[in-house]
């Protein structure tokens, strides 16, 4: 634990997000819970290069806007250093490109900017993020020999198709880590026995839902759907055929029916609050996942999965996703009669009997994992 009065520095090292964006994640959380308790954040945000400019995630774009390679304060408690680097790693798709690029990719630490590497010993906590970050690790490691190093495994390599160099080198490097941080059981198999592993679930904004007390609904019988991870639009689809007295309300910039229709209403990417209400109020909760290699850890490490479980949400989710909760209603993904029929399934579900005792804040989940010192 922190010693009594002392303030944490926490490095969030990403490859995915940045400390302002208009869509929360679970590493926006985290920081919020952290500042809360007057400790420090800093965000390294990678995965930035001239490559960037012929990828279609929209993170150029947004960077472009900002200011790039120095540190910028972006709140109270909070800066952040957008890393654009000569080049940066990224899965070529073909084995042979990815063999020829891997020792390039390899020496990615080495272009770590000094104003970054100043600022390493000063850090009591280094949370690497899942994606290209395990690359940087040994070297934050050799920079940083008194901070308490953390692997957060918000998603499984192979599912989110890092360079298969990236999962090389979070396997070589694995002792560098003080905490390995598992969202799913499904994932403890992923890691050796010994591996200093801690299973602790997402934590979720409570006050953020206990304040939503009005309905944005005009009209009754909704569903949403938060998120365009590994988004099945054809899902939509379906539902929103087979149930037409039914509105299939859409947040993700990426998630998007391949036909639009009356009853699906897409909102595309929004601030976290304005989501808040929709899932406080909806119907079902929907996680329409397409199928992908190792995917079976969505079911406990989806943070819409817990927000829906909170607010006492049936879930409609592909089997492969909904292990561990007796609220989801699953269907088999290539089978259009199981997918309604497991919607039908969620509208006479007793949401009475949802258990919500053990979802935790983000406050609460935040000390777990900074504080955790004794893994078995």
């Amino acid at each position: 634990m922190t010693i009594a009065g002392s303030k944490r520095r926490v490095l969030i090292v990403t490859g995915h997000h940045f400390a302002e964006a208009p869509r929360k994640v679970d590493l926006h959380f985290m920081a919020d819970a952290l500042r809360a308790g007057g400790d420090h954040v800093d965000f390294l945000a990678c995965r930035l290069s001239f490559l960037s400019r012929f990828l279609k995630d929209g993170r150029f774009a947004y960077a472009r806007q900002r200011p790039l390679n120095r540190w910028n304060l972006v709140g109270e408690g909070v800066e952040e250093f957008l890393w654009y680097a000569p080049f940066h790693p990224m899965n070529l798709k073909l084995p042979l490109l990815n063999a020829l690029s891997a020792p390039l990719f390899r020496l990615y630490d080495r272009l770590l900017p000094k104003a970054v590497m100043d600022r390493m010993a000063s850090y009591t906590h280094i949370l690497i993020e899942s994606g290209p970050p395990p690359l940087l690790t040994r070297r934050i490691r050799q920079a940083a020999p008194a901070a308490r190093i953390i692997y957060h495994a918000a998603d499984r390599l192979k599912t989110i198709r890092v360079h298969p160099c990236v999962e090389a080198a979070l396997a070589e490097g694995i002792d560098d880590y003080d905490l390995i941080h598992i969202m799913a059981e499904a994932m403890r198999a992923d890691f050796s026995d010994d591996a200093p592993l801690l299973y602790l679930p997402h934590g979720i904004a409570k006050d953020s839902f206990d304040r939503a007390t009005e309905s944005p609904y005009a009209a009754p019988r909704n569903a949403v759907s938060v998120g365009d991870m590994l988004f099945d639009a054809r899902v939509i689809d379906i539902l929103a055929a087979a149930y037409p007295d039914w509105t299939f309300h859409l947040f993700g910039k990426k998630a998007l029916p391949s036909e639009r229709r009356a009853n699906i209403v897409v909102h595309g990417e929004v601030a976290f609050e304005t989501i808040v209400p929709f899932i406080k109020s909806a119907d079902i909760g929907l996680a329409p996942y397409r199928r992908s290699d190792g995917a079976d850890y969505l079911s406990q490490s989806s943070l819409k999965m817990i927000q829906y479980s909170y607010c006492r949400l049936p879930i409609v989710a592909p089997t492969f996703a909904a292990g561990g909760r007796d609220h989801v209603c699953a269907y088999d993904p290539g089978d259009d009669a199981s997918i309604v029929s497991s919607f039908r399934h969620a509208q006479t579900f007793d949401r009475t009997m949802i258990e919500t005792a053990s979802i935790r804040s983000w406050q609460e989940a935040v000390q777990l994992l900074f504080d955790h010192k004794d893994v078995k």
